[in-house]
């Protein structure tokens, strides 16, 4: 079905306002994907996660005019330029000149082609247009693309800066801290706000509590046995970690300095098996929760494309055969 004139056969022959209404679509296509790369790569880089949040946000729009794009965008010329545009801006903070970058321009622009060609092909093939059908093809493919793009940036990011631990000391404390209910099922001494001094010695008195025999013991020589075993605890957390840790540093730098130190001692190839198996786990995790990812794009989608036709952006027009086409006039 011609989208954007009465006859098939023009596709390619547009106004001056069909032009610039699909250029506005194409511009809006690039702004969110400029946008997503521009976030995705200040999270890897900064690690706050607001910036997270916003490319998540922004890869939804983008996901939205990628939809809307094969019922308003006709032409294949448009098409494939609009797309290279949208593809490069998608890469564009992570764009070099490497084999695994171009590898993964190249897929995600035949990626986006192919959806869209898909759903023009219902679109041609069908006497009325039925948003639904068509947004359930073209969504899951646009979805895999930036799924794809996500779980190769993080790699390659992480491959890039493979000198440095691939987690920011305050995004670590985050976990740790969250993680508290969950470890004092195992260890009830656990407090990542505390030191290593302070939850050692905690253990210690616990220990001592449930001995008899310790109840006699006087000060000086409860606290000269607890002194010993808590020197005790150092020298097996320093055998077992072979990194030394400050008894006074709170729980959650002495951890983050072990991973630290851990990490920095990893040769090159350990390090890069390590980054290839958390990309699948990236992809995996967001393929694994593609449907309700879907619903909410074509859901944005239709409300989008009701809004717009009830702007005069387009309108819907009968061909012969009662065949439902959408123009831009």
């Amino acid at each position: 079905m011609d989208l954007i004139n009465n006859q098939q056969g023009n596709a390619g022959m547009i106004g001056i306002p069909g032009l610039v209404k699909t250029g506005l679509l194409a511009l809006a296509g690039i702004f969110f994907a400029l946008g997503f790369s521009w976030f995705l790569r200040s999270f890897l880089l900064v690690g706050e996660w607001r910036s997270l949040i916003v490319s998540t946000g922004l890869a939804i729009g983008f996901l939205v005019v990628f939809t809307l794009q094969t019922f308003f965008m006709r032409s294949n010329m448009h098409f494939a330029i609009a797309f290279f545009l949208q593809s490069l801006a998608l890469t564009a903070f992570f764009f070099s000149f490497t084999a695994p970058v171009m590898t993964l321009f190249v897929i995600v622009y035949l990626l986006l082609l192919t959806a869209s060609y898909g759903g023009r092909k219902i679109l041609d093939n069908t006497l009325k247009i039925d948003f639904w059908n068509i947004s359930k093809l073209v969504a899951p493919k646009g979805i895999i693309a930036v799924t794809l793009l996500v779980s190769v940036f993080i790699p390659l990011h992480l491959q890039e800066h493979r000198d440095e631990l691939p987690l920011s000391l305050a995004t670590f404390d985050k976990v740790l801290a969250s993680s508290n209910v969950f470890i004092r099922r195992f260890y009830q001494d656990f407090d990542s706000s505390q030191s290593v001094e302070q939850m050692a010695r905690a253990a210690t008195e616990r220990q001592l509590a449930s001995i008899p025999q310790a109840k006699n013991l006087s000060p000086r020589e409860r606290e000269l046995l607890i002194g010993k075993a808590m020197q005790d605890f150092y020298d097996q957390l320093f055998g077992y970690t072979g990194v030394k840790i400050d008894p006074k540093s709170p729980l959650s730098d002495a951890a983050y300095g072990v991973l630290q130190e851990k990490f920095t001692g990893m040769g090159d190839n350990a390090k890069l098996w390590i980054y290839v198996i958390f990309g699948s786990i990236v992809f995996v995790s967001i393929a694994s929760i593609m449907m309700p990812i879907r619903i909410l794009v074509a859901l944005l989608a239709w409300v989008v494309y009701e809004t717009l036709i009830a702007l005069g952006f387009a309108r819907v027009s009968i061909e012969s055969r009662s065949k439902e086409v959408l123009l831009l006039d």
